[in-house]
């Protein structure tokens, strides 16, 4: 039973806000941390307008407040069980989105199928560490909460997750008080006034080196110590709680016991959090003495609520052998250097359609394949571990796609053909004298795979009712379900590929070509901190230079009977799994074929090289180079990408895979940041997975090492990258050149207006050309004071990163 506590009448300040009110401005004293924890919790979640949110814990309301302005579309309910906090929150924080309940331990928070979305900031802990440490009281939470959502609605948990390992060692410099407090911590720890329960086991070890101390204990207890050592102002009181209590496998088993579908679990590293009090600060390995990286400071979690005998997760059950296939293996020579290319195909033609409308009140709507069933995102992991730990149900969000046969049948200038075909194939009806718009053609991996994927745009009607999904093409087919095309924000797009819910670098450019075509302003949230070297380069390539060069035939390429066996397939069953009457079953089943590396690794990373000239101008490197597939399709393989590293198959770890890639730049390992999250290659095709990163420093002449083959041949101006994303280029080039003019590559770089552009310069970097794009992030800083805690906000005992 809600207890709704009253507003007094005179604390009635809200008013519905003011026409194009300005977040930033009513935002404008909050805490950057508080925003930046607002903007990425309600990325994971993709609502329809007018949905109700919940959230759990809203403790003073700041953080619910945040969200409330930022998406005024939406309805908030805060909720804690404090009712002064509630109070308190009602008379500082009203708004016509908003409302706060008090709600009992003991009692149902909300009422059954009432909201859309239940929102969990770092307040499971909170229920395990109340409850005696009761694992039993964080279920019967989240089933109450489960309860309150409607159906197919969201719930989000952000939280710390218990680590895999039994035991670990670790190593700190014996500089500091920090391993005496280590110490005193396994005394102390989980029952500080129970002598007999207090604690956990620590041995101290010989050291390795000088200066430092080691020691061997448990995992959770370990990971207990790194989150809390630098909030000695809260030390006392966060010393009786536990923060880690369930593992990614526990989660996601207790939820799908619910009857929900996990959508996406992944840790999460703050930046700068890591930066500050990881990095330098200690180091963790294996029993076995293999380095474990750096801890996640968060853990989230996106699942939703579905029906019996609905579809939960599709993944690989077990390989076939002996089996004919449809994919085919072709070799390509190269004549000027005598190199043979094997390149994968499916003799499939397609293009991807984005219909979209824009709202009244000026916004941009694209219709998507939500649910998009993609169990190859699923498959054994093979030639590499998951570096950034990130899983997905298998359910994906796509642009929708056609045959390329069927875009030939619509005639130029015939309304008929075009209305017969988006009846048919589209399911919406386009608007009085739309016709369809070309957007940017890709190569997902043009040295490799056999495809290039164009994009279409169409204006359509706002339909009445539900949209039904037209005929799918056979790679989707035989699962139990085919997903559903759905109307959704275009911010919200980008949002959620910001955060890596929908690992899809494809559809954010398509989304973003889109914005920029209709000259509609979007919000770049971006964050890679870097700072740049100041230097020369030794040589430049300008855009018309590009532009000439694709203009200029060649067939360097050839086909040939030798393959240089690059590439194997596999056969597989893939299972789509369900909750039939409470119980796990398989819902269906098929065969499927896919690709992968015989002998390099399943991840690779894309590198994005930067540096500042003496003038201030910003210079991007990129490679240019001939490859098979562009060829074939243009006439000429000329390509520009940056630099493409196969990370070798003992890279565990993200932090691992910095420090690789400092050493094949010879740059110090700080000169390489992450630039966004991962995404697939091609989910139809291949698992692999590519993963973005940035790096300056790394020298006017590119890779300086013997035998490099995709180092940076020369550069370009920053501002001009995105200009080549309306040109054929590489899937992954396209990630990063989206990465670099959504938001400036971070807010706290060089790169940023705030450091020391010109505002003609900030415009240019923070926004394509053509388009309004709001650096939001430039508006904030990159981490809140040194004395601030990650594990809290401001003043609420929330805890949060400090950043993200």
């Amino acid at each position: 039973m809600i207890e709704a506590a009253t507003i007094e009448e005179d604390d009635i300040s809200a008013v519905p806000p003011p026409e194009n009110e300005d977040w930033r401005e009513t935002l404008e004293s909050f805490p950057p941390a508080v925003i930046r924890q607002a903007w990425f919790t309600m990325a994971h979640l993709v609502l329809e307008d007018g949905s109700t949110v919940a959230d759990m814990g809203t403790r003073d309301g700041a953080l619910t407040y945040a969200m409330a302005v930022m998406h005024p579309q939406h309805h908030f309910i805060g909720m804690d069980t404090s009712a002064k906090k509630v109070r308190d929150a009602q008379k500082k924080y009203a708004r016509p989105n908003l409302e706060y309940h008090h709600w009992k331990n003991t009692e149902p928070c909300l009422k059954p199928a009432s909201v859309e979305a239940v929102l969990n900031g770092f307040t499971l802990h909170e229920i395990y560490s109340a409850g005696r440490c009761s694992e039993a009281k964080v279920l019967e939470a989240l089933e109450g909460q489960f309860s309150c959502l409607k159906q197919n609605g969201l719930l989000f948990i952000r939280d710390f997750v218990l680590p895999e390992q039994d035991y670990v060692l670790l190593e700190m410099p014996d500089e500091n008080a920090v391993p005496d407090l280590l110490i005193q911590y396994s005394e102390k720890a989980g029952h500080p006034d129970d002598p007999a329960q207090s604690g956990f086991y620590l041995e101290e070890l010989p050291p390795r080196f000088p200066r430092t101390r080691l020691f061997r204990l448990p995992g959770k207890w370990a990971y207990e110590f790194i989150l809390r050592k630098d909030d000695l102002e809260n030390w006392e009181e966060e010393l009786g709680k536990e923060y880690s209590f369930f593992t990614e496998k526990d989660f996601r088993r207790a939820l799908t016991g619910m009857g929900s579908r996990v959508l996406y679990t992944a840790p999460h590293w703050d930046e700068q959090i890591v930066k500050s009090r990881f990095r330098k600060k200690f180091k963790l390995f294996n029993e076995a003495g293999s380095p474990l990286g750096a801890p996640p400071t968060s853990f989230v979690l996106v699942a939703q609520k579905k029906k019996n005998r609905e579809s939960l997760r599709l993944q690989e059950r077990k390989h076939l052998r002996g089996q004919e296939g449809s994919l085919q293996i072709t070799a390509m020579r190269d004549d000027t250097n005598g190199r043979i290319h094997d390149i994968v195909s499916r003799g499939i033609e397609n293009t991807e359609v984005l219909p979209y409308r824009i709202t009244q009140d000026g916004r941009l709507h694209v219709y998507v394949h939500e649910g998009l069933p993609r169990g190859i995102v699923n498959a054994v992991p093979r030639n590499a571990p998951n570096l950034d730990g990130k899983t997905w149900s298998g359910h994906m969000i796509e642009a929708l796609c056609v045959p390329q046969e069927k875009i030939h049948e619509i005639k130029p200038g015939d309304i008929k053909s075009l209305v017969r075909f988006s009846q048919t194939h589209v399911g919406l009806k386009p608007v009085l004298g739309a016709e369809m718009e070309d957007g940017p053609g890709f190569y997902p991996a043009p040295d490799s795979i056999d495809e290039r994927i164009e994009t279409k745009y169409l204006a359509v009607q706002k339909p009445q009712g539900n949209i039904k999904l037209p005929a799918v093409t056979p790679d989707i087919e035989g699962f139990s379900t085919h997903g559903h095309l759905r109307e959704i924000d275009g911010q919200a797009i980008l949002n959620a590929v910001g955060v890596g819910l929908v690992p899809s670098s494809r559809l954010e450019v398509q989304v973003l070509a889109l914005y920029e075509k209709l000259n509609i302003p979007y919000e770049p949230w971006a964050d890679c901190p870097l700072l740049l070297e100041t230097g020369e380069v030794e040589k430049t390539t300008k855009l018309q230079d590009i532009i000439s060069k694709l203009a200029a035939s060649d067939d360097r390429f050839k086909e040939t009977k030798a393959v240089a066996g690059q590439f194997r397939t596999i056969h597989s069953v893939f299972v789509d799994e369900g909750q039939v009457d409470g119980a796990a079953e398989g819902l269906a089943s098929r065969n499927m074929e896919f690709a992968v590396p015989e002998h390099k690794s399943m991840n690779m990373a894309v590198v994005l090289p930067l540096v500042k000239k003496l003038s201030g101008e910003v210079m991007a490197g990129i490679t240019e180079q001939f490859l098979p597939v562009p060829q074939r399709y243009k006439g000429t393989g000329y390509t520009v990408s940056c630099p493409a590293i196969a990370l070798p198959k003992d890279i565990t770890t993200l932090e691992m895979a910095r420090k690789y890639i400092a050493d094949q730049f010879e740059v110090p390992v700080d000169c390489v940041s992450r630039m966004g999250e991962s995404f697939f290659c091609h989910a139809g095709i291949t698992p692999q997975r590519i993963y973005p990163f940035a790096v300056t420093k790394a020298g006017t002449k590119g890779w300086r090492k013997v035998g490099r083959t995709h180092g940076v041949t020369t550069y370009t101006p920053l501002p001009d990258l995105h200009k080549l994303l309306y040109l054929d280029n590489y899937y992954s080039f396209m990630k990063v050149a989206a990465m670099a003019y959504k938001g400036g590559i971070g807010a706290h770089s060089d790169l940023s207006p705030s450091y020391g552009f010109s505002s003609s310069q900030a415009a240019e970097i923070s926004r394509p050309v053509g388009v309004s794009g709001t650096d939001v992030s430039s508006s904030l800083p990159a981490s809140p004071p040194a004395s601030s805690s990650p594990l809290r906000s401001f003043s609420s005992g929330r805890p949060e990163p400090s950043t993200s």
